[in-house]
């Protein structure tokens, strides 16, 4: 095949730019940067130059797939239950029950398969978290080492808890990054993703200090995540933790690097008290997510206003919905990485992955 770009004379950007200014008769390009988080500007008019030359190169290969999650907060192991198995027969492919104590799980997992989906588990505020995990896989029996997921968690016990994984949950990844809660709005992702990089070291740098191999903390650590309202800054915002995370793991003399597994949902509080406003707005987050890679995604109810709104069964088939159209119907599994080499994300990207290095 011919090469097309040789018919055509290469363009500096300064040639580029000063074409522009003539355009503009007079006004200076940079008068059209755009204000990102913290202060950091991208300009409007990126080109190949920025990229010292080279073409970008996707972060990851393959299919771009993502798993459909659905949340529930357990108090009433029957009722989530019910929930949860209507999810199930709506589509979605994963679940996640946040608990603030051990449920009854004979109850809360009847009559799902846990094998053929993945299952996210978090001890809210719970005193002991390895509990909750003792008492499912004890619940799973013989299955549980077939059974993938996640455990978030906060305490002291990293150790005990990948011990534990490792003898009896081998598939589930027990090592947070609670990226969710370093969330404040878009305006504020470059510290969230400071905050992110540091706890994600802190991994390494603790547990390693206790004689766990890196190769091995690498296998469990996984990021959860808010979706904000920013497309093109959600975009860089997950690239950056995916590019971040490859370049840690090589800091730390990981021989086969992970890719970063990232567990996104929307944040309440960007949520608008008009349920059609947040329809919408779910939509442009869910493509910010599916763009930017994450492995596991949650869409909010439009109803889901608050902690205490109770979403009905009809926009939670909604939310998953929104999911189900960006899959089947648009194809957005089928490319790898599809924002790679459009200089305006990949500039953006770069630019707060920088405050990431710093962190790490």
């Amino acid at each position: 095949m011919n090469d097309l770009f040789s018919d055509f004379p290469a363009i500096s950007k300064a040639e580029w730019l000063e074409k522009i200014k003539k355009d503009l008769k007079g006004k200076s390009p940079s008068e059209f940067d755009w204000q990102v988080a913290d202060g950091q500007a991208v300009s409007a008019f990126p080109h190949l130059d920025d990229m010292d030359g080279e073409l970008p190169h996707p972060i990851s290969e393959g299919k771009n797939d993502w798993q459909i999650c659905e949340g529930f907060q357990v108090g009433d192991s029957k009722k989530a239950n019910k929930m949860a198995l209507t999810a199930l027969a709506g589509g979605a492919d994963a679940l996640r029950f946040n608990c603030t104590e051990v449920p009854d799980f004979e109850v809360l997992m009847e009559g799902i398969e846990l094998t053929i989906i993945s299952l996210h588990l978090r001890a809210k505020k719970m005193a002991e978290p390895l509990d909750l995990l003792r008492n499912f896989v004890e619940y799973a029996g013989e299955n549980a080492a077939g059974i993938g997921g996640t455990f978030c968690w906060q305490g002291k016990s990293a150790v005990e808890m990948l011990e534990f994984a490792d003898k009896l949950l081998p598939k589930f990844k027990v090592l947070p990054v609670h990226g969710s809660a370093f969330y404040e709005n878009d305006e504020k992702t470059a510290g969230e993703l400071r905050k992110m990089a540091a706890a994600a070291n802190d991994w390494f740098a603790k547990l390693t200090e206790k004689g766990v191999i890196a190769e091995h903390i690498a296998k469990q650590v996984f990021f959860t995540c808010f979706i904000g309202k920013n497309y093109f800054l959600q975009i860089a915002k997950l690239r950056a933790i995916r590019k971040f995370w490859l370049k840690l793991q090589q800091k730390w003399g990981v021989e086969s690097p992970q890719p970063a597994f990232i567990f996104a949902q929307f944040p309440i509080s960007d949520q608008s008290p008009d349920a059609n406003t947040n329809l919408i707005q779910a939509t442009t987050q869910a493509m910010s997510a599916v763009i930017g890679g994450v492995d596991v995604l949650t869409v909010l109810p439009n109803e889901k206003t608050s902690d205490e709104a109770k979403p009905s069964d009809f926009s939670r088939r909604m939310a998953r919905n929104v999911q189900h159209i960006l899959k089947m119907e648009s194809h957005f599994d089928w490319v790898a990485d599809p924002a790679a080499g459009s200089y305006f994300i990949e500039n953006l990207t770069e630019k707060l992955l920088a405050g990431m290095r710093d962190e790490g």
